[in-house]
């Protein structure tokens, strides 16, 4: 396990020197990465369903195998599937064969999707005016390429106030997520508008129908969810290309990190927690169970959650301090929410950095905290929970790996990683404070 040599005197000069160390050798870093695999969509086939009408054959793709799957249907060998119906009009007919080439061809006049509250959406295509308060599907669709500040016309009231991060909606339309004003949205007359995988109570589906604005949900943060949302995108944006390219990065270093893991004995799995936002919820710890997406972190990453299995409808649990000293974790991580007085990318590094050391120093001395492995051996830290969500997964598994297990990954820096997202598909200088104490 790491150790980490950073006191409250010399912490600040060490952390500037290390990460401006890292800056300067990142090229060289991801040379090191050669032998970084490269998956094509035919290796990553059936890990989930495009969930697109024209679809026939039930993969991750529309394409030439879809248009023979549906002649298949027509002609009587082949049983009819929920998504050949390509222009969803009841029937599997010549008409879904037509479609689906249109389909692939890009030149298709609606298309017909499943969202993640399974309701079938029908949109027409080309959407040019979108209303979005799911930043996830914004920084997805910045990734494949899709230009933001042309194609929207109103984002969260969230996304606006990073105008750092989202210098391109400067001047949109503020719509304030979980309390939509849906006079505002009628005006502005949207294409479409994309809302988080579960709406909030407040974002009634039929107050959207009542004003004739389609709309849909994605789950563009957890990794269950992210190909899929990832290649509807691209699919309804005219950027499949781009999306498949994307899928393939950061896909790539999370199987960089598997494949070294999937082979570790249940001895050499360290025994972790995910303490969720630490600086609000103190001294009450709650921790990630099994639903919340820092699970799979944590376990892809070659770990044990200890909280996988506690009851939690929510994916987080308050535990009391004797479990914690019963359990005896060797990691601990706390997760902070990014902003500009605590972590990541729009942080003021003076600011994020005592934050960051203060709330890292109030778990160390905790009763029950300090007396486990993890504070013993200097392997408590605090991270952006941005790390956690869509593509930025990447590089959160990636710093996961290496406080789980650094001589495995020694090669790899995730703050090159990082680096390389902004820097490829955000198309924004890296910047920020993302872990503390920062990884040697």
């Amino acid at each position: 396990m790491i150790k980490s040599k950073i006191d409250s005197t010399n912490g600040k000069q060490m952390f500037n020197e290390m990460h401006l160390g890292r800056l300067k050798v990142t090229s060289l870093l991801l040379i090191i990465f050669f032998a970084l695999p490269h998956v094509s969509a035919s290796e990553n086939a059936g890990s989930y369903t495009l969930n697109i009408y024209g679809n026939a054959n039930m993969d991750e793709n529309i394409d030439d195998a879809d248009v023979s799957y549906v002649q298949e249907i027509i002609s009587g060998n082949s049983k009819p599937t929920e998504l050949a119906d390509a222009n969803h009009d009841g029937k599997v007919d010549a008409l879904d064969i037509d479609q689906a080439k249109r389909i692939i061809e890009g030149d298709a006049k609606n298309l017909t999707i499943i969202d993640a509250q399974n309701r079938s959406v029908t949109l027409q295509i080309p959407i040019e005016n979108v209303i979005s308060v799911n930043t996830g599907a914004i920084e997805i669709m910045r990734d494949i390429g899709v230009d933001i500040n042309e194609v929207f016309i109103g984002v969260s009231s969230y996304a606006l106030e990073d105008d750092l991060y989202w210098p391109e909606l400067k001047g949109k339309e503020s719509i304030k997520y979980g309390s939509p004003d849906y006079e505002k949205i009628a005006k502005l007359k949207p294409d479409l508008v994309i809302l988080y995988k579960t709406p909030s109570k407040e974002e009634s589906i039929e107050k959207f129908d009542a004003i004739d604005v389609p709309v849909i949900c994605l789950d563009c943060f957890n990794l269950e969810g992210l190909d899929g949302s990832t290649k509807m995108l691209g699919e309804l944006f005219n950027k499949r290309e781009k999306a498949n390219e994307l899928i393939q990065w950061y896909r790539g270093y999370i199987d960089l990190v598997k494949d070294r893991t999937e082979g570790l004995s249940a001895e050499n799995k360290p025994k972790a927690l995910f303490y969720n936002f630490p600086d609000i919820n103190y001294p009450v710890v709650k921790v990630s169970t099994s639903k919340a997406s820092q699970h799979l972190l944590i376990v892809e990453a070659g770990g044990k959650n200890l909280a996988a299995d506690l009851n939690s409808s929510t994916g987080s649990a308050a535990v009391d301090r004797e479990w914690i000293l019963t359990q005896n974790p060797d990691v601990i991580i706390g997760s902070l929410a990014a902003s500009k007085g605590k972590c990541g990318y729009s942080a003021d590094p003076d600011k994020a950095f005592g934050y960051m050391h203060k709330v890292h120093d109030m778990l160390v001395v905790d009763q029950a905290i300090r007396k486990t492995n993890a504070a013993n051996e200097r392997n408590i830290y605090i991270i952006d929970t941005d790390l956690n969500r869509g593509p930025m997964w990447a590089a959160g598994i990636a710093y996961t790996a290496k406080i789980l297990h650094p001589e495995l990954f020694k090669d790899l820096d995730p703050e090159a990683i990082l680096k390389e997202y902004f820097d490829k598909w955000q198309g924004i200088p890296y910047k920020g404070i993302y872990i503390y104490p920062p990884l040697e």
